[in-house]
């Protein structure tokens, strides 16, 4: 479970780097993400992450914190599921139009949390 809760916040971390450092990189997954498939597969990937991070934060040093951390990211996956494809469309229009800067702030989230959680594996006892 220990592995589990490292793996998610390594993708959490570089998902949040890239974002920092190269946003202009993530604008292909952006736009992606808001289209009809784009918006079920996203939301796909934040439910069983979020399940995933939920299950294994009994491992981890601060288990309700990574547990909220988890439950954050499956709710998001179900909003986004609800999402209309025009509605989607709209925000993605937001996105492009605010360009690569406002991606950098929002790219800090996955960042921290993915530190946090991170934090939190590493430095749990090793026999949970």
């Amino acid at each position: 479970m220990r592995a589990i809760a490292l793996l998610i916040a390594a993708l959490m971390v570089l998902l949040g780097l890239t974002g920092v450092l190269w946003p202009e990189g993530l604008m292909p997954l952006l736009t992606y993400s808001f289209t009809g498939t784009g918006i079920y597969a996203a939301a796909a990937i934040r439910v069983v992450l979020g399940a995933l991070l939920f299950i294994a934060a009994r491992a981890t040093r601060t288990p309700k914190t990574v547990r909220v951390i988890g439950l954050i990211i499956l709710l998001a996956g179900i909003a986004t599921a609800l999402i209309p494809v025009e509605r989607a469309q709209m925000m993605k229009d937001w996105w492009i139009e605010r360009g690569p800067d406002t991606l950098r702030i929002v790219a800090c989230l996955p960042l921290l949390a993915g530190i946090i959680v991170g934090i939190s594996a590493l430095t749990a006892d090793r026999k949970a």
